[in-house]
C-alpha cells in the first residue's frame, strides 16, 4: 500500500562563509535580514503548496542550506507553527536541522529542541585541523567536538558528516580519525569522499594542479576501510555514504531516495509533488533577495514548474533508491508511477549481464547493488537505466 505522506524540507541560503568545496545554493549575507519580510515570504510558500497539494500528511520536515542553524529560532519557530497548524503531522515526525559548530550556533541547540527540532545533523567534517583549513571551515577539531558534546544534551538522534579522500590523507591517518568519530558518535555517521564540483575554487585549483588527491587506488582502499570499520562498529550502511545503529537511520533522507513526495520551500528548494496523479518538479528561485522579493509580493516563486512523465520520474527513483543497501524495490516504483512494466526505464540485458557478474542482485521484486558494485556505482546505474 502507498504511502500517502509526503516531506517538507525548507532552505535556509546563509553561511558565514563559503566552503571551496560546495556547489549548494549557499551565499555569505552581509546585511541585516529583515525577519518579518522572511516569516512572510515562507508562509506564502507554504500557503500555495495548500492550495495545489492532495497530500497533507507530513512524515518529516528538513531544515537544509546553506546553514539553517544561522537562522533566527523566531523563523524556524514560525514556519513549525505553520506546518503544524495547516498540515497533519505525524506524532513521530522527524524535524531535522543542518548545524555548524560555531559557538554562535551551538548556543541556539537547547532552544531548537524546545521547538520542536528533534534531529540534529552537524557539519563536523573532520576531526584534523589541517584538513578544517583546507576546507575552509569556521572550527577547529575541539570547537566541533565541544558541540557534538553539547548537542547530545539536547538530541536523542545526531548524526555527523566527515569528508575523506583529502589531500595527503592515507589509510592509517583516516583509520585513526574514524575510530575516534565511532567512539564520540551519537549513532549517525555520514562519511563522503571528496568530489570535484565545477564551479568551486576546489575546482580551479585541482585543474591548477594546485590540489592534488590520493590515487585511485588509495581511495579505493579508504573507501574500503570506512565500511569495514563502521560495519565491524555496528554501524548498519543503509546508504552508498550514510551509516547508522538500528534506529538512527535519516528516516527523511530515506523516503526521498525511495521515491515518495518532497516539498521544497524557500530560495532554490526543489520538489518531487503529485498532483491528481501525475508527478510535477518544481524549484524554486535561487538567488535569495530575488526570491524574497517575489515571494513577498506574492509572485510566482517556481522558476521550474514542470510535468514529468512516468518513465522519467521512475528513471529519478531507481537513480536515487539504487544508493540504498536495501535496494530498489521495482513494484513500488512501478505503483508510484503509475506503470505496468519498467521495459522503458531499465535495460534488461545490462542488468542479466551485472547480475551475473556478482555487481547487482535481483530476487523478489528487489533490485540492489552489492558490496562487490557499490565502489562502481555511477558506472552500474549508468548502464541499467536507460
Amino acid at each position: 500500500m502507498l504511502d500517502k505522506k509526503k516531506s517538507i524540507y525548507i532552505h535556509w541560503p546563509f553561511c558565514l562563509s563559503k566552503c571551496p568545496y560546495c556547489d549548494f545554493n549557499s551565499h555569505v549575507c552581509k546585511k541585516d535580514l529583515e525577519i518579518d519580510a522572511w516569516k512572510k515570504a515562507y508562509m506564502y510558500e507554504i500557503q500555495k503548496d495548500l492550495e495545489n497539494t492532495t497530500t497533507k500528511n507530513i512524515h518529516s520536515i528538513f531544515f537544509g542550506g546553506g546553514t539553517p542553524s544561522l537562522m533566527p529560532i523566531s523563523i524556524v519557530d514560525f514556519i513549525l507553527n505553520l506546518l503544524s497548524k495547516n498540515y497533519s503531522i505525524s506524532n513521530n515526525c522527524e524535524i531535522t536541522l543542518e548545524a555548524n559548530p560555531s559557538s554562535a550556533e551551538k548556543s541556539k541547540f537547547k532552544n531548537l529542541s524546545e521547538i520542536g527540532i528533534n534531529r540534529l545533523s552537524l557539519g563536523l567534517q573532520s576531526l584534523n585541523d589541517k584538513h578544517l583549513l583546507l576546507l575552509g571551515r569556521n572550527h577547529n577539531s575541539k570547537e566541533g567536538l565541544l558541540a557534538l558534546e553539547n548537542a547530545k544534551k539536547y538530541y536523542k538522534k545526531i548524526s555527523f558528516d566527515l569528508i575523506y579522500g583529502l589531500p595527503d590523507q592515507t589509510e592509517k591517518n583516516w583509520e585513526s580519525e574514524l575510530s575516534k568519530a565511532i567512539n564520540i558518535s551519537h549513532g549517525h555517521l555520514s562519511a563522503y569522499q571528496l568530489t570535484i564540483e565545477k564551479g568551486t575554487p576546489f575546482y580551479t585549483m585541482h585543474r591548477d594542479k594546485k590540489l592534488i588527491l590520493p590515487s585511485e587506488e588509495t581511495l579505493l582502499n579508504l573507501y574500503k576501510l570506512t565500511d569495514d570499520l563502521l560495519i565491524s562498529n555496528n554501524f548498519k550502511k543503509y546508504e552508498v555514504s550514510n551509516y547508522a545503529i538500528a534506529g538512527q537511520e535519516s528516516f527523511h533522507n530515506i523516503k526521498i531516495w525511495e521515491g515518495l513526495e518532497y516539498c521544497g520551500f524557500g530560495p532554490g528548494a526543489h520538489g518531487r509533488i503529485k498532483i491528481n496523479n501525475a508527478w510535477f518538479e518544481n524549484q524554486r528561485f535561487s538567488a535569495p533577495f530575488l526570491w524574497l522579493n517575489k515571494a513577498v509580493n506574492k509572485e510566482n516563486t517556481l522558476l521550474v514548474n514542470k510535468l514529468i512523465s512516468p518513465d522519467e520520474r521512475a528513471k529519478e527513483i531507481l537513480l536515487t533508491s539504487l544508493r540504498l543497501t536495501k535496494g530498489a524495490n521495482l513494484k513500488l516504483i512501478k505503483d508510484l508511477c503509475n506503470l505496468a512494466s519498467l521495459q522503458n526505464v531499465l535495460d534488461k540485458n545490462s542488468c542479466k549481464f551485472l547480475k551475473k557478474e556478482k555487481l547487482l542482485d535481483i530476487k523478489n521484486n528487489i533490485i540492489s547493488i552489492t558490496s562487490k558494485g557499490f565502489p562502481l556505482l555511477n558506472s552500474i546505474i549508468n548502464k541499467i537505466i536507460m
